[in-house]
């Protein structure tokens, strides 16, 4: 027997990545705004502007772990690279990339770092690399939100990073000394040589309809939860002008804030308007089933907890200190590539700065570190404490690593 199947859909490229000759760089999709659009979904959904948040504030941690490190001076704007890091997180949590302008002196050392929006970075075309080997572009308006044309003169051009005395040297001469070269710039793409996909990407549709859903709930506030009404006026008015004065009269009485009364003032029975209402079908329990499916899918595309996201079944009650210490540990462990990458982007920039500004050489961040509070303790951890087949050093271990009890505290209890 032949089972029928339905016809194959085929998958489609998310986002195309063609020269544009007329900038000399590689478009960032169709319209080169991707990375712009993946910024404003991301703020305008809800639940997706949380995730890319907790997202984020995973994978930067607490910060590095080096106190040297974490307040050395970046850059002339007085930015620490502690918060280098926080602007940097930000975008790798939410475009999948980041980008760093870096500037070098002539013994190949790094002089300052700074931080480039991603979504203002696009690749420099095939051609425009050959003929004169700038390999990135900035601009701060790609999507023409402030301008309709891209103004080529405002375009900032850079090599990429690269710390050899030679490359540096040919890159200075390439554009006719220190006094035009603009320094480079360190591109960083979790999807290798390319444009990357947005954290967001393989969810974009729920993005959509979370806001979709929310336009809808304001729609209905805006016309107090009643269905629709077509008025039907009767006769003609006077001229256009008539007819926008009483359109904008009508305005008074929509939304929340309208007043409840309208008086039309007619001269024959024949003149008065009809009111047909039109009935909305829409099920509110469809509606509140397909929000909640929308947010979990989102909340699953960042593999976020939900308690880390303050969001309840709404049978279990609220959770516990427990709960939020296991899904922080749980959390550290799935953002921990993220955070190795940073340390060894950080590392580059650390060792090649042209003064110390690490001597530990510890790039490390420091995880995020949920510690329970010393009152109440759980009843899990009543029933381990008593456990006699557990040496009085580990329970030691237990309430100063786990629980944070003070070392001293924790003798007092458990005394060797």
């Amino acid at each position: 027997m032949r089972l029928l199947t339905s016809n194959r859909r085929d998958t489609t490229q998310r986002i195309t990545q063609r020269e544009n000759r007329t900038y000399g760089i590689v478009s960032f999709d169709e319209d080169n705004a991707y990375p712009q659009r993946i910024y404003s979904l991301t703020n305008s959904a809800p639940t997706a502007r949380t995730c890319v948040d907790t997202y984020s504030r995973f994978i930067g941690g607490s910060g590095f772990a080096d106190v040297d490190f974490y307040q050395a001076i970046a850059n002339s704007e007085n930015q620490t690279m502690d918060k280098v890091l926080a602007l940097v997180k930000k975008d790798l949590a939410r475009f999948r990339g980041f980008a760093l302008h870096i500037n070098v002196n002539a013994a190949a050392k790094i002089t300052e770092v700074f931080h480039v929006p991603f979504e203002h970075v696009r690749m420099a075309s095939e051609n425009r690399k050959n003929e004169s080997g700038f390999d990135f572009a900035t601009y701060a308006d790609w999507s023409r939100e402030k301008r309709n044309n891209i103004r080529t003169d405002l375009i900032t051009w850079f090599h990429a990073f690269n710390l050899s005395v030679d490359a540096i040297a040919q890159q200075v001469e390439s554009v006719g000394g220190w006094g035009q070269y603009k320094g480079q710039l360190l591109y960083v793409s979790l999807d290798e040589h390319s444009y990357p996909l947005a954290s967001c990407d393989a969810v974009l549709e729920s993005l959509y309809s979370e806001i979709q859903s929310d336009i809808r709930t304001t729609a209905n506030l805006q016309n107090n939860f009643s269905a629709k009404t077509m008025m039907v006026h009767k006769g003609k008015f006077a001229d256009d002008e008539d007819r926008d004065d009483f359109e904008q009269g009508l305005q008074e009485f929509i939304g929340p804030e309208g007043a409840d009364i309208i008086v039309v003032d007619v001269e024959k029975d024949e003149e008065v308007p009809e009111l047909i209402a039109i009935n909305n079908n829409a099920n509110d329990a469809v509606f509140e089933y397909t929000d909640t499916k929308i947010t979990n899918k989102i909340i699953r595309n960042w593999l976020i907890p939900k308690v880390l996201l303050s969001v309840t079944d709404g049978s279990a009650g609220f959770f516990n200190q427990e709960q939020i210490r296991d899904a922080t540990m749980y959390y550290n462990m799935v953002t921990i590539e993220e955070r190795i990458l940073l340390e060894s982007v950080f590392r580059q920039i650390g060792q090649g700065f042209y003064q110390s500004i690490n001597p530990s050489d510890n790039y490390a961040i420091t995880p995020i570190e949920f510690k329970l509070s010393k009152a109440d303790p759980p009843q899990s951890l009543v029933q381990l404490l008593n456990n006699q087949y557990i040496t009085n050093d580990s329970k030691r271990n237990i309430l100063t690593i786990l629980y944070g009890v003070d070392a001293e505290d924790a003798l007092k209890i458990f005394p060797q």
